[in-house]
């Protein structure tokens, strides 16, 4: 079986295009009810379940009900048959940076000066990473959150969909938490190397080129090919080495720019033998200038690039890459931080920031946009984390809210909580800026916005009776006073 044909590139752009609207179709209800001010249901994101990588975290980590292994592991098994088509064809950043890689004008122009016997080669910082991250999960699945690809890609979007409908006072609070300077930086780096962020960074590939050196679809190259030097020049991977005829299918996402640019459509594309089967790691049993024929047609032997042996250098540096990861979180535990409001049914804060990834999906799909990214508010532990801020919303659960921050949640960071347990925080008044206590103003603004009947108005004056109290922040959020003058404070606070 073979594939050939420049048609193929316009396949592979309707699957990138068709799996990005998937990926992003779980941000349609927030246009649709922005526009059409009608209730609609939340879809939970499915990324994040096919996430091989976060899976992997999430075990190393303990968290098994946070598992689908079918989803992840399927993955993985389809890597030994495809090999890192996922990168090329189906993952929504890398998507993004081939959109993004027509726009460098200037570097295709470098490209024709470009020498032939260039021999550079990709990075093995993404493989450290990837052990970085694996061993920090033993303790905490934050640093892999901050890796993950497709945490990142989830992470961005969301922020920005929810920034760009939210309110002004929500952009003027918050504008860097929404926006992702990492994601951000990846995409500028396209403009200086094409895919510089999967050749060089990401661990997730970094995983699928462990699988993906054994494919079952291989790269072949006719007789015709005149060493021309095009395929290896045009290489977005930089996975064909000096020999034209060689492939390093462990960076090879199967994108087939080599097939389109060659002149003498002398590249196909289909499937035989493992990638690291006798016919190809071995090229030496195969005389020079001897001709292969499979599949009906005469191709010059393909043959793998020789699998790098893992050298003493190479274990130490993977040992303390380990090492490095593993002892990240706790120092950042080490800081003095204030506790922040989290979502209802949020593990203990200490456990929650071992926990939580960071993606922001229930960020996204918060009601009352309550819910909001933090940045520095509960220290560098707790960047890009959920906090509430009542002041833009309140948490409307058990209202008009059936959790849907826990039911999105991919790594079972927020846990279902009764109505009986629900218990964020405590509100309290402060009388110095009350219009009631200060100035004797008749204002029960709070006492009609909340919904437990905890604020109790007394002379004209209101009280919060703390037993009642669940901290929903209603009363915060419409208090007419700038910057409120009830607020609502973590049980653990000391200011209480």
């Amino acid at each position: 079986m073979k594939i050939q044909g420049r048609p193929n590139q316009v396949a592979r752009s309707l699957v990138q295009w068709g799996f990005l609207f998937l990926f992003f179709f779980p941000l349609v209800p927030l246009f649709y009810r922005k526009f059409t001010f009608q209730s609609v249901p939340d879809f939970a994101s499915w990324l994040l379940l096919w996430d091989p990588l976060l899976a992997l975290g999430n075990l190393l980590n303990r968290n098994i009900s946070a598992l689908i292994i079918g989803a992840p592991l399927f993955l993985l098994v389809l890597s030994f048959i495809l090999g890192r088509s996922f990168c090329g064809w189906v993952c929504p950043l890398g998507t993004i940076l081939d959109l993004v890689w027509p726009l460098a004008v200037w570097r295709k122009k470098k490209k024709v000066k470009k020498a032939k016997d260039d021999q550079q080669r990709n990075s093995r910082l993404r493989y450290f990473l990837l052990i970085a991250a694996l061993g920090g999960s033993l303790f905490s699945i934050k640093l892999l959150g901050l890796v993950d690809p497709l945490v990142i890609f989830s992470r961005a979007s969301n922020a920005e969909i929810v920034n760009l409908l939210s309110s002004q006072q929500a952009v003027e609070r918050g504008g860097l938490t929404y926006f992702s300077l990492f994601f951000t930086a990846i995409v500028l780096l396209e403009f200086w190397q094409p895919r510089f962020w999967c050749r060089h960074l990401c661990p997730q590939g970094a995983l699928l080129s462990l699988v993906s050196r054994f494919s079952l679809l291989n790269r072949r190259v006719s007789t015709s090919c005149s060493s021309c030097g095009a395929c290896k020049r045009d290489c977005p991977m930089d996975a064909i080495p000096l020999d034209a005829h060689n492939t390093d299918y462990s960076d090879c996402i199967f994108c087939m720019e080599c097939q389109t640019t060659c002149p003498e459509d002398g590249i196909s594309f289909g499937f035989g033998g493992l990638a690291l089967a006798e016919w190809q790691s071995h090229p030496k049993q195969l005389p020079s200038g001897k001709i292969d024929r499979r599949d009906g047609e005469y191709v010059a032997a393909p043959t793998a690039a020789p699998v790098k042996q893992i050298s003493r250098r190479d274990f130490l540096q993977g040992l303390g890459a380990l090492a490095a990861g593993a002892v990240v979180f706790p120092l950042t535990l080490l800081e003095k931080r204030p506790t922040p409001l989290r979502p209802p049914g949020a593990l203990p804060e200490d456990e929650f920031l071992n926990v939580c990834i960071a993606c922001q999906e229930c960020v996204r799909v918060c009601p009352t946009h309550g819910l909001q990214a933090d940045f520095l508010g509960s220290g560098l532990s707790g960047i890009g984390m959920p906090v509430l801020a009542p002041r833009l919303g309140g948490c409307s659960l058990g209202v008009s809210c059936n959790h849907l921050c826990q039911q999105v949640c991919p790594v079972d960071a927020i846990l279902p909580v009764s109505q009986e347990g629900f218990k964020i925080g405590t509100a309290k008044v402060d009388r110095s800026l009350c219009l009631a206590w200060d100035q004797g103003v008749k204002c029960l603004v709070c006492v009609e916005a909340c919904q437990y009947h905890a604020a109790i108005p007394f002379q004209g004056r209101v009280t919060v009776n703390a037993d009642k109290c669940v901290g929903c922040g209603f009363c915060e959020s419409g208090c007419p006073v700038p910057g409120s003058a009830i607020r609502v404070y973590p049980n653990d606070s000391s200011t209480i």
